[in-house]
């Protein structure tokens, strides 16, 4: 398995300072051997970036590290929409899987539209993990100072300190075995 790749987007960076998290708007996408997950496979003029609340977003990917560490399936959605990011997790290998959830065929065919559209897309746990919490400690360092409710921030960065020592505990685990 090759390289992971995790981006952000922030659609209105324009419009900082930020009052809190709720006022950044943008996407997050997912890159594996250079195949954006998260790009509909039809569109030359979708880049891949889900979501509109990038902070929020964000954030649950980070809380979801501990999950993902204790080997507990990950459904993250996003808010208001039926879209989701799936992390199963596999032990050494997580699944990753971008979709709307929903019902018949419309929701079948426009799922078809991304390349992990049946099984998800495995990836390296701790590769995964890795990508996360670097894309999230770059994430917080240039949007922190522009966001003006420091709460927002602060839960942020105990959210990936929390992240880290599970992944730290992660490893020791499966350096045991």
């Amino acid at each position: 398995m090759a390289e992971i790749e995790i981006k952000y987007c922030i659609d209105n960076l324009d419009s900082a300072p930020f009052t809190d998290e709720w006022d950044i708007e943008g996407g997050l996408s997912i890159t594996k051997d250079d195949v954006t997950l998260t790009k509909r496979i039809d569109d030359s003029n979708d880049y891949g970036f889900r979501g509109d609340y990038i902070f929020y977003n964000l954030e649950t990917w980070v809380n979801s590290v501990p999950n993902i560490c204790n080997g507990e399936r990950c459904r993250l959605s996003f808010v208001d929409s039926q879209e989701i990011f799936s992390l199963i997790s596999k032990g050494k290998i997580t699944c990753f899987k971008y979709y709307t959830e929903g019902i018949g065929q419309l929701i079948e065919r426009e799922n078809e539209r991304y390349p992990n559209h049946e099984e998800g897309t495995p990836l390296k746990t701790d590769q995964l993990i890795l990508e996360i919490i670097r894309i999230a400690e770059l994430f917080i360092d240039f949007i922190g100072p522009k966001i003006k409710d420091k709460l927002d921030e602060i839960r942020f960065r105990q959210s990936l300190e929390e992240a880290k020592e599970a992944y730290n505990q992660y490893l020791m685990r499966t350096k045991q075995h």
